[in-house]
């Protein structure tokens, strides 16, 4: 089990042009200062408050993406496989690398992000437990301008045909979205490709600050159900592990959106309260 239910983790890409002065970054501390000058504007009497401290679970600077998911994922990862419902979301500005530590960089094996090394760790980790038979399934949702999408549905993410996805609270005050897509996955060959499928669905577009920006939020679902080969096969085990990779929060200002890709930022930001 992991030692705290919530933990909170930064981690950081630096830049070219990186505040240095309005940002310190102490990773040895777990924390980030943050030094706000005072606006002259205000006049002579200015009470602004020019520094502020945050503490953090842990503080990932310049961080390969091993060294990212055996701080912050690995420990919910094999909670999950003992039973446990665990959680990893990324939020942050556009362009901050959510989707490149969720999903990884693509042609290299080293820069894999966190969502392929949880289920090479998930089928590992099964292997290792003979005694046990697991079931394990895959669900792949995208949240897009205020809708629901399914990203593995084998009629396509599109179809008119298909049924349509709603969020339903069952009686034991579980949620869950009925008609989503849940496959079977019986290796870690399988999972990936799954994974993969659904990633080719997104939906991106490019803007000023970035060139392959996430326009939806994706939640990439592990369902893991295990019982005992030795004792009661009645007694069955069921676990949850929700990878999520939330759309990057930003400014139109800065990113100059309009038209579509503007609607879709708009829709971003009122998408966090789904």
């Amino acid at each position: 089990m992991v030692k705290s239910a919530v933990r909170v983790c930064v981690r950081t890409r630096p830049t070219a042009h990186f505040a240095h002065t309005e940002l310190i970054v102490r990773p040895e501390d777990r924390s980030i200062d943050v030094n706000v000058k005072k606006n002259p504007a205000m006049g002579v009497v200015n009470n602004m408050r020019e520094n502020y401290a945050f503490k953090f679970d842990g503080i990932m600077h310049n961080s390969s993406q091993e060294t990212v998911y055996q701080d912050a994922v690995s420990d919910v990862t094999r909670s999950v496989v003992q039973g446990y419902n665990g959680t990893v979301l990324v939020y942050g500005q556009t362009g901050a690398g959510k989707t490149f530590t969720m999903s990884g960089g693509q042609g290299n094996y080293k820069t894999r992000g966190c969502i392929p090394r949880a289920i090479q760790e998930i089928f590992t980790e099964v292997s290792g437990r003979p005694d046990t038979a697991f079931n394990i399934k895959l669900s792949y949702l995208e949240i897009y301008n205020e809708s629901l999408y399914d990203l593995l549905s084998p009629n396509g993410v599109t179809s008119e045909g298909g049924e349509e996805l709603v969020i339903i609270e069952d009686s034991k005050g579980s949620i869950h979205v009925k008609g989503l897509t849940m496959a079977s996955a019986a290796s870690e060959e399988e999972a990936m490709n799954l994974f993969f499928e659904g990633e080719t669905n997104r939906a991106i577009a490019e803007h000023q600050l970035n060139s392959a920006s996430s326009r939806s939020h994706c939640v990439l679902t592990i369902y893991i159900e295990s019982r005992s080969r030795v004792e009661s096969a009645d007694r069955v085990l069921s676990s949850k592990l929700n990878l999520v990779d939330l759309a990057g929060s930003e400014r139109v200002s800065k990113t100059h959106s309009t038209g579509a890709i503007l609607r879709e930022a708009m829709s971003i930001n009122k998408s966090l309260s789904f």
